[in-house]
């Protein structure tokens, strides 16, 4: 059980029997009362959000997720595949339940699986992932101004802010948590 005082950004709670994560929270004192935390939490099974209050004093179950490091392999239509390091088993997980997360895959992209009963519910990714850029504007010559950006789409085919200096063909690290370019790669 976990403590009103420790649910906080990114926490992995059981609501309704199933594991939730914290992606909201807002600690609001009442005149009169005791404080309370305002919650968002994402169900990582359905990919429904749900606001929550949690009293003070009210205990929380911390959620029961195992992690193992595997693969991505390839897409289907509707199908994530991967496959676990430690048994060379296939695991599939819907793009839906992934959400953005699904963007950032490029076959043989080392991740973490997320389990809850067994069940594969989610994915950590690497914070910073390298790209190549398959498609951007050309830089605009006499464009000197600092920090002047622009889309260019990454392999995977999400499409990026990138400086302007990037060109079809760079290779750049993106910040997966941020959705934001890094740097150039350096090989």
């Amino acid at each position: 059980m976990i403590d009103f005082s420790q649910i906080k950004l990114g926490l992995v709670v059981l609501f309704n029997k199933e594991p939730c994560m914290v992606t909201k929270c807002d600690f609001v004192k009442m005149n009169r009362g005791k404080p309370v935390k305002q919650t968002v939490l994402k169900n990582l099974v359905n990919g429904n959000n749900y606001n929550y209050t949690y009293k003070s004093g009210e205990n929380v179950e911390e959620a029961d997720l195992r992690k193992e490091k595997g693969t991505f392999m390839y897409a289907s239509s509707q199908e994530l595949t991967f496959m676990l390091s430690s048994t060379y088993e296939t695991i599939e997980i819907h793009k839906e339940v992934l959400g953005d997360k699904a963007d950032y895959l490029k076959e043989g992209l080392e991740v973490m699986i997320v389990f809850f009963d067994e069940k594969a519910i989610s994915i950590d990714l690497p914070i910073k992932i390298d790209y190549e850029i398959i498609k951007t504007d050309p830089a605009v010559k006499g464009n000197s101004v600092s920090n002047i950006t622009k889309d260019a789409k990454i392999e995977t085919g999400r499409v990026v802010k990138v400086p302007a200096f990037i060109e079809i063909g760079d290779r750049v690290l993106v910040n997966t948590v941020e959705d934001s370019y890094v740097e150039r790669f350096k090989s």
